[in-house]
């Protein structure tokens, strides 16, 4: 569990501070703003699948099987969230792709956070999200 843990932290430090920071209010207009909010979403998207990645090599057949399950019911929720989203927000003009892409990003970044503190156990600390 404690090289789980290492390994998911190093995943951390591989992506970028701003992205990560989601600062992406600074950006110049609209247009930089979705693009900032779609990298902070593929850079999530990509720590999602390295924490899913190294719990399957190190979990017990149990643990996998039950991890598989809530992993297919959260990308079951992720998608229609963002349905929701697509749906509430679709004539909100070029702001509302700002909030589609935002919301978007902090899905997948909040089941990285999620994965983390399930995965971390007893010695883990409080997430906040």
């Amino acid at each position: 569990m404690l090289k789980l843990i290492a390994i998911v932290f190093l995943a951390v430090l591989t992506v970028s501070g701003p992205v990560m920071a989601g600062d992406c209010a600074n950006a110049e207009n609209t247009l930089a703003i979705v693009d900032c909010h779609v990298a902070r979403y593929a850079a999530a998207d990509k720590e999602l699948n390295a924490v899913y990645s190294e719990a399957m090599k190190s979990l017990s057949d149990a643990e996998k099987k039950k991890l598989k399950e809530a992993q297919k019911a959260w990308l079951k929720y992720r998608d229609a969230g963002i349905a929701f989203m697509l749906e509430t927000n679709k004539d909100s003009g070029s702001y509302g792709n700002v909030l589609i892409t935002d919301y978007k990003a902090k899905l997948v970044e909040k089941r990285v956070l999620e994965l983390k503190y399930i995965l971390s156990g007893p010695e883990g600390s409080p997430v906040a999200w």
